[in-house]
């Protein structure tokens, strides 16, 4: 308990920086630079929910390796969430924005579909108590990163 209270006060100063940062990326009145500074946050907030989630279920040793291809899955789609974003091009024409967001929900579904069997690996080899613990958290990561606004959605 002594270790996540101090892990806590570590990272109090992390998460109020990034929900400081995080509600000034709603206001769409500001410049490209708040857009991008404002993406670094979701992925500190799910780091900091993750290890949260990871203290919580008391993980054995053997369970450790599922937890680890479920945490990388979303990671990468973290990343890939905050690269695209970072990576809007200028000007596109109609259908470059068609086929841009086509490709972007493709590639997205493909990481889905990854972190959910990595997800149901993981939830199969917890204990009844952990799966009552994981139970209304485990989707709920999932969905962290996919909260990150989309470039090409955004005008």
């Amino acid at each position: 308990m002594k270790r996540r209270q101090w892990l806590g006060l570590i990272a109090l100063p992390l998460v109020g920086n990034a929900f400081a940062q995080f509600g000034g990326r709603r206001r769409r009145e500001g410049g490209g630079e708040q857009k991008k500074s404002g993406e670094e946050p979701r992925a500190n907030q799910i780091e900091v929910t993750l290890h949260e989630f990871h203290e919580d279920l008391k993980l054995t040793g053997a369970q450790e390796p599922a937890w680890e291809g479920y945490v990388e899955k979303l990671r990468v789609l973290a990343r890939d969430v905050v690269r695209e974003s970072r990576s809007r091009p200028p000007q596109l024409g109609l259908m470059q924005r068609i086929d841009g967001i086509v490709d972007s929900a493709r590639n997205r579904l493909t990481a889905l579909e990854d972190i959910a069997q990595s997800a149901k690996a993981l939830y199969a080899g917890l204990t009844p108590e952990q799966q009552k613990m994981a139970d209304p958290r485990l989707a709920n990561i999932i969905a962290m990163p996919l909260a990150a606004r989309s470039p090409l959605s955004a005008n």
